[in-house]
């Protein structure tokens, strides 16, 4: 039974009519490969069919150059420059070795400035002195004395040139510079103190422990009288007898009425007092234990007993009753 061809559905829908037969797709491309095959020379083989080229893969979206480059060979990047999260990394180092390498610099380069400024601009020039600690000096001496250091910088006031200022008043013993910004000079200065009474040519004066003379001596002035003769600088008896008086406690210092260096290994004292007790030193060894004994011995006696303390030997001590 025959089937119905396309021209009766199309002409049944009022669609032009089609061919009457169709040839198959698959029939014409056998054919044309059968004619292909006779055509070709024997032996030869169909060529191989040409590769077509690989199509580049697909680049992403441009990405900045320092992205791009590997880790360490990051361009040139400033203090200031904005940079990718990625590359945050490889340069943070390098940044905060810079920043500090900067700060650092730059505190220099301020002090220096400020150093030279302070050094060669009136900016700390001394405007103004200030004397202290003088009570046997006239301040006024001393300020006419230091006055060349009027107008010089802070900085550059030298205490050598202060010490020879200084040097004409013999009752300095020593002197501290202190500077008060921003024009103030200070010189604070400690005057020679007294130790004992020495009399020369018929005066009684006042000496340090130097053998530097302070000042006349007077009544109320109770500080013990070395006997010697002639000046106390150089003198050997003097020397010992203030070595036994440095070594004394200030309790004990102050009782004592004489001292007699005949040498430095015979050296005797007398307390103050209606008694007038006496005190076999002997040499300048054993200063503290000597004192120690002093002390304990004339806590245990009257005052009004006539009597020697001998503590030449400390170990081994002597009281030693008198008439007189």
């Amino acid at each position: 039974m025959k089937r119905p061809g396309p021209a009766k559905k199309s002409a049944a829908k009022g669609l032009p009519k089609s061919p009457a037969s169709v040839t198959p797709i698959a029939a014409k491309r056998a054919e044309k490969a059968k004619v292909s095959r006779l055509d070709r020379p024997a032996g030869i083989a169909k060529p191989a069919k040409r590769a077509k080229p690989a199509k580049p893969a697909k680049q992403p979206k441009a990405l900045s150059a320092k992205r791009l480059a590997p880790a360490g060979r990051v361009g040139r990047v400033g203090l200031f420059t904005r940079l990718p999260p990625e590359a945050k990394r490889f340069v943070a180092a390098s940044r905060q070795r810079k920043i500090v390498a900067l700060i650092i610099s730059g505190s220099f380069g301020l002090l220096i400035a400020l150093i030279l400024a302070t050094m060669f601009t009136p900016m700390l020039a001394v405007e103004k002195l200030e004397v202290t600690g003088t009570h046997r000096i006239q301040q006024k001496d001393v300020l006419k004395a230091l006055s060349g250091e009027m107008g010089v910088p802070l900085p550059m006031v030298n205490s050598g040139r202060i010490a020879k200022s200084l040097e004409s008043f013999a009752l300095v013993d020593t002197f501290a510079v202190i500077s008060l910004p921003p024009h103030t000079l200070r010189i604070a200065i400690t005057e020679r103190q007294p130790i004992c009474i020495v009399t020369v040519a018929g005066v009684d004066y006042l000496y340090d422990p130097a053998g530097v003379r302070i000042g006349t001596a007077n009544a109320s002035d109770n500080y013990p009288r070395i006997a010697i003769v002639g000046d106390p600088r150089g003198s050997a008896e003097y020397t010992a007898a203030i070595d036994v008086l440095l070594s004394l406690p200030v309790s004990l210092l102050g009782q004592i009425s004489t001292v007699d260096a005949k040498s430095k290994d015979d050296v005797s004292m007398r307390l103050r007092g209606y008694a007038g007790q006496k005190i076999v030193w002997g040499d300048g060894s054993q200063s503290v234990l000597k004192s120690k004994v002093l002390a304990a011995l004339i806590k245990n006696q009257k005052k009004s007993d006539y009597v020697t303390f001998d503590v030449s030997s400390p170990t081994a001590p002597v009281v030693r009753y008198t008439n007189f």
